[in-house]
């Protein structure tokens, strides 16, 4: 696993490697195929030979498969991915702007690759936070109507304590009535696993509406999490009323998953956004939160130009 301040191995799955290429170009300005062979050949210089004739040409055929994927996630990101590739497929360059898309992108980058639980915090800013932010604006977003609302629920929120925050998600909804604690649990929630929702109201007021409910995860360890927000579940334990019309679980993380295993990650986590569909579906955000984003994330690439 590829995780700063260590560099990938040559083993490293191409995502990660992907992830690698970007960094080097951002702080470098570009960076191509060669370099990169270069410094994996010497990064598996202490690895044992495995029967490998030519590390360089074996390393080779591993980038290709990189920059497949950093093409691919050029197209997802539909003209907001912040690099750019030559004619040749095979230097990748830094589109240096000051940008939504450009900071955006930089912040779950640096997100995905720092160690979030030691390096989250910059400038002052949580960045583990910051996604539940940047994930409430992308849900209203994807639901496709300036009528579409989204709030934070999780720790990024206000200091309103779980009941309080529970019945004000039911007022806002129609839906749920109030906070309740069906099976007297321990009182010792923060949010449940619920970091956003969104949805899109009616005028009536009304309950049976279209809600999603997201839980947001920065960093790399996020596959075994995948389960753990259940909205049916979360609506029984503490809330006094069922839904008319269950909520659609959302997972969203920073990093630009592994495409090989899109599926079972969908499969497992509901609506699955990654970084690439989180860029797609912020067009536009709070400018006190973009203004964030950028002090977290240019406390970070200081950091990170101390540790590659």
């Amino acid at each position: 696993m590829f995780k700063l301040p260590n560099r990938p191995s040559a083993g490293a799955y191409i995502h990660e490697l992907a992830d690698f290429v970007e960094l080097l170009s951002w702080l470098n300005g570009s960076t191509s195929t060669r370099e990169i062979v270069a410094l994996l050949g010497r990064e598996g210089e202490s690895e044992p030979n495995l029967g490998c004739d030519d590390t360089d040409d074996e390393n080779s055929n591993t980038l290709d498969e990189v920059f497949v994927e950093i093409e691919f996630r050029q197209a997802a990101c539909e003209g907001r991915y912040p690099f750019s590739l030559d004619a040749t497929g095979n230097v990748l360059t830094f589109r240096d702007g000051a940008d939504l898309p450009t900071w955006l992108y930089c912040y779950m980058l640096l997100s995905t690759r720092l160690n979030m639980n030691s390096e989250r915090i910059q400038a002052g800013i949580d960045g583990t936070q910051l996604l539940e932010e940047i994930s409430a604006e992308g849900l209203r977003h994807y639901l496709g109507s300036n009528r579409a609302k989204s709030i934070v629920f999780g720790t990024a929120c206000d200091n309103k304590n779980f009941p309080q925050r529970v019945t004000s998600l039911c007022k806002s909804l129609g839906e749920g009535q109030a906070f309740c604690n069906r099976y007297n649990q321990p009182m010792n929630a923060k949010d449940d696993k619920l970091d956003v929702v969104a949805w899109l109201p009616f005028a009536d007021g009304k309950g049976s509406l279209v809600v999603l409910f997201g839980q947001c995860k920065t960093g790399t360890a996020w596959s075994e999490q995948l389960c753990k927000l259940q909205p049916v579940s979360f609506i029984k334990k503490w809330m006094s009323h069922p839904f008319l019309y269950d909520p659609i679980r959302a997972y969203i993380v920073s990093e630009a998953a592994d495409r090989r295993k899109w599926e079972g990650y969908a499969v497992e986590g509901g609506l699955f956004f990654d970084r690439c569909r989180i860029l797609e579906c912020c067009d536009d955000i709070d400018p006190i939160l973009f203004e964030r984003i950028k002090e977290w994330s240019t406390a970070a690439l200081r950091k990170v130009r101390q540790l590659i």
